[in-house]
């Protein structure tokens, strides 16, 4: 069962996050996956209950830099991942919400795993929180951007845009 499981779970990650949840059937999930639907019910019980195993928010990677420098830091980190056409995170909660059966509990795992963490290495309070928030929304704004729109004139000049939209960042981070 845990091939199965596996299985399931790599492909549904995919599919809930590319289409959404009410797109994404139990057969399209099996039929990708090699497996029967009825084998998919079986691990997960239902579609709603592999959603919210899969539906999961990767906490935000705050790396080991000098606060001066994490603006540009995480804009260098985005445009990693989108380099390497690695799931992005921020992107793929943005669908996950809009989608979700249960779009509270994304919400709140969006909120636990990227303003949370920020603001606390902020130094908390309401003004931590405002900035963490801020910062947030510009780097999903970003990420959004990037692998909705594929923009030429950012692909093109990335280290300009990294340095230019890293001191943007690190002003609302610096409040």
């Amino acid at each position: 069962m845990s091939r199965a499981r596996d299985a399931t779970i790599a492909v549904a990650t995919e599919l809930f996050a590319e289409r959404g949840y009410s797109d994404v059937t139990i057969r399209d999930i099996a039929y990708l996956a090699n497996l029967s639907p009825a084998m998919i019910i079986k691990c997960f019980g239902s579609k709603e209950n592999l959603f919210h195993e899969v539906a999961t928010v990767k906490p935000l990677s705050l790396p080991d830099v000098p606060d001066s420098e994490l603006g540009e830091r995480l804009v260098r980190d985005l445009f990693d991942r989108f380099q390497a056409n690695a799931i992005e995170p921020m992107a793929r909660a943005f669908v996950l919400r809009l989608t979700a059966p249960d779009p509270d509990s994304v919400r709140k795992n969006f909120t636990e795993g990227y303003f949370d963490p920020l603001a606390e290495r902020l130094g908390g309070g309401a003004d931590a929180r405002l900035r963490a928030e801020l910062v947030v929304s510009a780097l999903v704004g970003l990420a959004a951007t990037l692998r909705i729109f594929d923009p030429r004139a950012i692909s093109e000049r990335t280290d300009e845009v990294q340095h230019s939209y890293g001191m943007t960042v690190q002003r609302l981070l610096d409040g």
